[in-house]
C-alpha cells in the first residue's frame, strides 16, 4: 500500500493557511475496505491484458482482461465547516490490491488512485442542533478515479490479442497493461461521535458510481477527525434590549413666549411668522437680506476641418449656451483663441486661417445670439500652440481649433443664512 507524495503535501500546504480558522477539518488517516466485486466482468472488460479469464462462463466470458480484488482503502481528507453541522471535504484516497485473470501465468497489481469533493450534511441542519455527541450524516460529492493495472510476472497474450498500448506476444514484468480515468459520483451515510470539541470519530459507508464505465463500488471507512479552531457555534438568537420606561415631565411653556419658527423672535414681537430655521433675520423677524457676488468662468471649444474656418452645426448648441451665459452676466467677457495645425503653405497662412476660425466663433455669438461685439476679442496663434502632436492625422485633428475663455461676475440680493460667510 503506497500513497501519493504530492497530494499529501498538497493537503500539508493547503491546510496551514486555514488553521487560524475555526471549523477546518483534517482526516489526516481513513482506512476502510474497498469493495468492487459486483463489477468484475465490467473490469474484465475494460482492463484487457490479452488473456482469456477462465472459467469464462457468466459476466466473465470472452474477456481477455483483469478485475480488481476487493482490499484495503487509504486516504486523508482536508475540508471546512459550512454550518455547525455540514462541510465540504476534498478527499484523496488510494487502494492497491491484486488483479484476478486464472487463465495466466502472470500476476498483476491494480492501484486505484481517487480525488473528490464532498458534501457531509448532518441531519441537525434538518432536525434542529443538539449537545449530542453523535453526529450522523449523509455524504454526496464527485470526483475522478484513476486504476492502473501493471503485471508483476512475463506472459504471453492469446493470438490476436493486444494490451491497450497496442503491444502483443510477450509482455515484459512491470509493463502497465491497463488504465482508465473515470468520473465517479459519491453517496454515503456516516456519523461523528465528538470526543470533544477538536477530535471526533468518524464511521462511513459509502457507494461509489464510476460513470464512465457504468459500474458500482462500496466502501466502509473509518478515521479521526482533527478540528482547528474548535467547530462553529450555532447562532443563537438575542433577544431584544427593553429600554424601560422613564418618566419626563411635560414642559409648560407661558404662550406669550412662544417662539413658533425657532428664530429667536417670540411670537407676539415676529413680523415674518413662519421663518426658516436656517436664515438670519433682524430684530422684527424678517429675513436679512445680503448682496452676493457670483463669479462667472465657462470654456468654450470648437475643431474645424482641415483648411476650413466655416463651423460644424455639431458645436451651435455650445456656442448657444455661451451666449445664454454673457446675458445672464451682463459685464461678462469671452477671449477667443484660433488655432491651426501645421499643414499647410506657409505659417503665414495658417496664421491668418487661426484668426479666420476666431473671427468666425465671433460672428455667430455676435449675428446670430446678440452679444455685443466690444464684449469680444480674438486673437490668432497659428500652429505656435499645439495641443497634441502634429505628424499624426489625430493630433492634427485637435490643433484645429478655436479654445474660448468666458469671464464676468453679477452681484445678486439673497436671505442671509446662518451657515453663510460674508466677505
Amino acid at each position: 500500500m503506497k500513497l501519493n507524495k504530492i497530494a499529501l503535501a498538497l493537503f500539508a500546504v493547503t491546510a496551514a493557511p486555514l488553521a487560524a480558522n475555526a471549523g477546518v477539518t483534517i482526516s489526516p488517516l481513513l482506512l476502510g475496505y474497498h469493495y468492487s466485486e459486483g463489477a468484475d466482468g465490467d473490469q474484465a472488460e475494460v482492463f484487457n491484458v490479452g488473456k482469456n479469464i477462465t472459467p469464462g462462463t457468466g459476466d466473465l466470458a470472452a474477456t481477455n482482461g483483469v478485475y480488481k480484488e476487493d482490499g484495503l482503502y487509504t486516504g486523508a481528507a482536508l475540508g471546512i465547516e459550512l454550518t455547525p453541522s455540514t462541510q465540504f471535504q476534498v478527499e484523496y484516497g488510494v487502494s492497491n490490491t491484486d488483479g484476478v485473470n486464472d487463465n495466466s501465468n502472470a500476476t498483476f497489481d491494480v492501484e486505484q488512485e481517487m480525488i473528490s469533493g464532498n458534501f457531509l450534511i448532518g441531519f441537525e441542519e434538518f432536525t434542529g442542533y443538539t449537545e449530542n455527541a453523535f453526529k450522523p450524516y449523509m455524504l454526496i460529492g464527485a470526483g475522478q478515479s484513476k486504476i492502473k493495472v501493471e503485471n508483476q510476472a512475463a506472459y504471453t497474450t492469446d493470438p490476436g490479442q493486444t494490451i491497450q498500448n497496442g503491444q502483443s506476444g510477450l509482455i515484459p514484468a512491470g509493463t502497465k497493461v491497463a488504465n482508465s480515468k473515470d468520473t465517479i459520483g459519491n453517496l454515503g451515510l456516516g456519523a461523528m461521535y465528538r470526543i470533544n470539541d477538536a477530535l471526533s470519530l468518524r464511521g462511513e459507508a459509502r457507494a461509489i458510481h464510476n460513470f464512465d464505465n457504468n459500474w458500482w463500488e462500496g466502501m466502509a471507512l473509518a478515521g479521526l477527525e482533527v478540528v482547528l479552531g474548535g467547530h462553529l457555534k450555532p447562532t443563537v438568537a438575542v433577544p431584544p434590549v427593553v429600554e424601560p420606561d422613564v418618566y419626563v415631565p411635560p414642559v409648560v411653556v407661558i404662550e406669550e413666549d412662544v417662539d413658533s419658527d425657532g428664530d429667536g423672535v417670540v411670537d407676539r414681537l415676529d413680523a415674518c411668522p413662519g421663518t426658516p430655521m436656517n436664515v438670519v433675520v433682524d430684530e422684527r423677524g424678517c429675513p436679512v437680506d445680503v448682496d452676493v457676488i457670483d463669479e462667472l468662468k465657462m470654456e468654450l471649444r470648437v475643431f474645424f476641418d482641415n483648411d476650413k474656418s466655416v463651423i460644424k452645426s455639431q458645436y451651435q448648441p455650445e456656442i448657444a449656451k455661451v451666449a445664454e451665459k454673457m446675458r445672464e452676466y451682463p459685464n461678462s467677457t469671452a477671449r477667443i483663441e484660433g488655432h491651426a495645425s501645421k499643414t499647410g503653405p506657409s505659417a503665414r497662412y495658417n496664421q491668418r486661417l487661426s484668426e479666420a476660425r476666431a473671427v468666425a466663433v465671433k460672428s455667430m455669438l455676435t449675428n446670430e445670439f446678440g452679444v455685443a461685439p466690444n464684449r469680444l476679442s480674438t486673437v490668432g496663434y497659428g500652429y505656435d500652440q499645439p495641443i497634441a502632436p502634429n505628424d499624426t492625422e489625430e493630433g492634427r485633428a485637435m490643433n484645429r481649433r478655436v479654445y474660448a475663455i468666458i469671464t464676468g461676475d453679477k452681484t445678486m440680493t439673497v436671505e442671509q443664512t446662518k451657515d453663510m460667510v460674508i466677505q
